[in-house]
């Protein structure tokens, strides 16, 4: 499944949703952007979607295997240390990474990619708040790029800070509306925030987004019920049965429509 492509400056993202991590909100899922692979912004890409719950879209640029090793020329630039930084990144050396892009940042502090960059990866190496400052400089230099407000908004959700993730969020639905991890993850901030209707709006903006995401149907059936609305809650649920019938979660959410009196009434065949 694809959306729609995101605002001049995006970057290729993938949503991941798997349970366990907790990852954004403190949940057992959570998208976000900047997963396993922070990302290089540069013209519109369409969106991809894996689907888990813990990490999730914008990807580093792929860099070839060896190039973090190539000797450094005398005039390496801040793309150079981009470079080499993505490259460490992608060998799964976090430290060498921050060490690079934190050079590329030093060569040219005018470099916004570099600087959401290093901000993807001190979130990724537990050291949100050290990044928060690298997204507003990022921001400072291009504040319509959807992806660094994300990204920000994602460091300040691992932080708990709920009155900012929110804000954040909002920000960068303002530049792509139509972005359903955005969504999924303004609500997952709200929920946390003790804010339950707005959480339910925001998973079924998600859900009416990609209605082929389990994980969505099955979070906005919880809020829905938490909320006292079952019946809408019935109806989530069951859409997230037809989809995922042999998900982990899927005989918990037998046993509460049991409970609720609904028949399950799901297909054992997925659709989408």
């Amino acid at each position: 499944m694809t959306t729609p492509d995101p605002p001049s400056g995006g970057s290729i993202r993938t949503i991941a949703i798997v349970a366990g991590a907790i990852v954004l909100c403190g949940a057992a899922y959570a998208v976000t952007a900047g997963s396993s692979t922070p990302s290089t912004s540069t013209a519109p890409a369409s969106t991809t979607k894996t689907v888990q719950s813990s990490e999730s879209k914008s990807a580093f640029r792929a860099v070839a295997p060896g190039a973090e090793d190539r000797p450094l020329p005398d005039d390496f630039t801040s793309a150079d240390h981009s470079r080499t930084g993505l490259a460490a990144y992608n060998s799964g050396d976090i430290a060498s990474a921050e060490a690079k892009l934190k050079s590329a940042v030093e060569a040219d502090g005018q470099n916004a990619e570099a600087l959401n960059n290093l901000g993807q990866i001190l979130v990724r190496a537990g050291k949100a708040q050290e990044a928060v400052q690298y997204f507003d400089r990022a921001i400072a230099l291009s504040g319509d790029v959807w992806a660094y407000r994300f990204n920000r908004a994602r460091a300040y959700a691992e932080m708990k800070d709920w009155a900012n993730a929110i804000a954040g969020y909002t920000d960068a639905l303002a530049l792509f509306p139509t972005d359903y991890a955005t969504h999924f993850n303004l609500a997952k901030a709200r929920e946390a925030s003790g804010d339950l209707p707005g959480a339910v709006e925001s998973y079924g903006k998600a859900a009416e987004l990609a209605p082929g995401q389990a994980d969505f149907q099955l979070w906005y059936g919880r809020a829905l019920d938490r909320a006292g609305r079952q019946q809408d809650a019935v109806a989530a649920y069951k859409r997230f049965l037809e989809l995922e019938p042999s998900a982990p979660q899927a005989e918990k959410v037998r046993a509460r429509l049991a409970q609720l009196g609904a028949s399950t009434g799901e297909s054992s065949s997925r659709s989408s």
